[in-house]
């Protein structure tokens, strides 16, 4: 059977914020630094990822 699934971590490559899905309260949280909060994160969550699983 296949299997989509989420990523629950990601990280900005243009400001190197990083951040974790937090399931109890269903949202993104900032792990360390903020980063440029003016920045447009462009999010590298395919670097590793694979969201397809047989």
């Amino acid at each position: 059977m296949t299997r989509i699934r989420a990523p629950t971590e990601r990280s900005c490559t243009r400001c190197g914020r990083s951040e974790r899905w937090d399931d109890a309260d269903a949202q993104w949280r900032v792990d360390d630094e903020a980063g440029d909060v003016f920045c447009v994160h462009a999010w590298d969550v395919t670097g590793t990822f694979t969201p397809v699983e047989q």
